[in-house]
Parts: C-alpha cells; sequence; structure tokens
C-alpha cells in the first residue's frame, strides 16, 4: 500500500475538516474511517496511507487530489462545487444499513464482527423496513431448523438485554460459533432444541460459553 509524505497530508486534511466545520470524530464517522489511530494520523505522529486518502477523496469529490497529496493548487475544482458535493454526499449517506454478517447461523464468532473487529468484512445493506427492529442479518444453514427455518433463509436478529422467551428461536453466540435453535432455561446454561427432532437431538449450553444471544424477528426467503 503506497504511503504518503505525512505532516503535511496532516495538516491539510486538517484544513479540509476546518473548511467543512468537522471535528475530529464527525470527520471520521463522515469518510467511514474508523481508526483509533486518526488522531496520531492528524498530529503528524502516523503515516497517512492510502485508504484514507481515498476515502477522503470518495466523500468530497470536488476535492482536488494534487492538492491533498502535494499541495498544488486551490483545495476544490472551484468553492461552489467543493459545497455542492458536500451536500449531496450528506443526503446519499442518509440511507440506513445493517450488516449482513459473513458467517452463518451455525458457524462463526458473531462478537467478532459486532464488536466491530472484522465489521469492515460485512456487507451493509439496506434496512428492511418492513421488519421490527434489528441489529443485523445472517443466512441459515443446515435443515435442523426445518420447516420453520430453511437452509438459505436470511434472518433478521436483535439481541437480547434481559429476557429471553423460552421456546422461542434465537441465534445463540458460543465459543464455538453461532447456533439457531430454540431455547429452554437449562440449570446455569439453556438447552438448544431443534425443529428437527429425529435428527438433530437437544443439547446444552453452559452459562459461561454464551457470548451473546439474538432474537430472530424476521425472515427472508427466495
Amino acid at each position: 500500500m503506497e504511503i504518503f509524505s505525512t505532516e503535511e497530508i496532516a495538516g491539510r486534511i486538517k484544513e479540509l475538516m476546518i473548511s467543512e466545520g468537522y471535528n475530529q470524530k464527525q470527520f471520521t464517522k463522515k469518510i467511514d474511517f474508523h481508526n483509533s489511530n486518526f488522531g496520531q494520523i492528524l498530529k503528524g505522529e502516523r503515516k497517512v496511507n492510502q485508504n484514507l486518502i481515498g476515502k477522503i477523496l470518495a466523500v468530497f469529490p470536488g476535492l482536488r487530489s494534487e492538492w491533498l497529496i502535494n499541495g498544488e493548487g486551490e483545495m476544490y475544482e472551484s468553492e461552489e462545487i467543493g459545497k455542492r458535493t458536500s451536500e449531496l454526499y450528506d443526503v446519499m449517506s442518509k440511507e440506513v444499513t445493517k450488516p449482513r454478517l459473513p458467517i452463518t447461523a451455525a458457524a462463526g464468532n458473531i462478537s467478532e464482527y459486532l464488536d466491530g473487529v472484522k465489521m469492515h468484512e460485512c456487507e451493509q445493506i439496506p434496512v428492511i423496513r418492513s421488519m421490527p427492529d434489528y441489529d443485523f442479518t445472517m443466512v441459515v444453514k443446515g435443515n435442523s431448523m426445518e420447516p420453520k427455518f430453511e437452509g438459505g433463509d436470511e434472518i433478521a436478529c436483535k439481541k437480547v438485554e434481559k429476557i429471553i422467551e423460552w421456546g422461542k428461536a434465537y441465534v445463540l453466540a458460543t465459543r464455538d460459533g453461532a447456533v439457531l435453535k430454540r431455547l429452554y432455561q437449562d440449570g446455569d446454561g439453556v438447552r438448544c432444541v431443534s425443529y428437527n427432532h429425529e435428527e438433530y437431538p437437544d443439547f446444552h449450553v453452559d452459562g459461561d460459553d454464551i457470548l451473546g444471544v439474538y432474537r430472530v424477528v424476521g425472515l427472508i426467503r427466495i
């Protein structure tokens, strides 16, 4: 990845932020650059890489790359273009999306994605407004929950903070991966029950092995 000279570009990024009226938090959110080292970049203590340059130029298409990278010429092609492109991006960015986790409801660590560790790997899809509020969608794998949930179905899930309705369908995030099951209280943990009893017997998950519980609030079947 190409690395650019640091202090001078950092100075121009700060100049751009001031010109557009953004503080550091607002600016990183606008350009979708969620990096805890951004403050050090602005101070010239860390390198400015091509990823950051690309994000800035994508959000402010009227911004001249020659100015940002080399300090040549004016900041914008024209003052009016700068204002229009920024306003246009604000309108476009109002579309609300939710992450589609790139794992199935039979494998993978949900927590890694929802904690932001791998959020860059998640496809962001427009919110399905016909469904109740949800945190993410993911795809069902296998036939353990047929006929209610089939392999290939996409389910919308909402994190449970307090009360679990026993007997309802949940995605359970465990240390061994994610499973889609009906949950029942079972001592210090939960009993996981499939709709397809003949092929998939019930099993127990200890409370210490549970990383998160997510209620299934919607389903898409193509």
